[in-house]
């Protein structure tokens, strides 16, 4: 038993440091944003055939150095691509349909194209969306915890339901800051569904210590 404590108090102090390091990173240097929140600039190529989107990539790569590049199709048909990246010339927009008119056999006039330059967006309005379903959830839940397991100990279901998916959140995104993974769609998806297993881990836990409440009243009755 003694050995299990120190075990945990080990692993609560990591944790403390992962995410302490991780808001110092955050004060500092903030997360790596995903291209499709941070300052960038576009342009729109669109052809009346369908466009070869691996080879625009390529070429877009190849012009646009040292920097990341995004390309995507915007339309059904593949007949119009987005280029996105950090930063693009007007020199640069020449030379690429260039290449794309020569490389793809297309006939696209750069006076038709225009650079389209977008502000980044806040993290905070990155999250936005997930803040209010993610409050009344989690006080449901916390709700439920109470009404279903009160019997093993209010504090001990109010602490470990509040605090467990708080931490497991806070440790996941000190993570993402400290190791720059990009922070975006694919980051905050996975958020969601830690927090849904940290629920549903904390379900199980607390049921366990409800089966478990008979038995201790019955060895202290015996």
């Amino acid at each position: 038993m003694k050995e299990q404590g120190n075990a945990k108090k080990i692993v609560c102090i990591i944790v403390a440091i992962i995410i302490i390091i991780g808001a110092i990173i955050c004060a500092k240097k903030g997360f790596n944003i995903e291209m499709m929140y941070k300052n960038r600039q576009e342009i729109m190529i669109s052809n009346s055939t369908e466009i070869d989107i691996s080879k625009i990539e390529e070429i877009s790569k190849s012009v646009l150095e040292n920097r990341e590049v995004k390309v995507q199709k915007l339309e059904r048909f593949g007949n119009a691509v987005e280029i996105i990246s950090t930063s693009i010339s007007d020199e640069e927009k020449q030379n690429l349909i260039s290449k794309i008119n020569e490389e793809c056999k297309t006939d696209i006039s750069n006076d038709d194209i225009d650079i389209i330059s977008i502000p980044n967006t806040r993290i905070r309005d990155i999250l936005k969306p997930y803040i209010l379903p993610g409050v009344v959830t989690f006080a449901a839940i916390l709700l439920y915890f109470i009404i279903m397991y009160h019997k093993i100990g209010l504090r001990k279901v109010l602490l470990k339901g509040i605090f467990t998916p708080i931490i497991a959140e806070l440790l996941y995104y000190s993570i993402i800051a400290i190791t720059r993974i990009p922070f975006g769609r694919i980051s905050n998806s996975i958020a969601i569904g830690l927090y849904v297993v940290s629920i549903g881990i904390l379900s199980i836990y607390f049921h366990k210590e409800k089966e478990m409440l008979p038995k201790n009243d019955k060895k202290e009755n015996d």
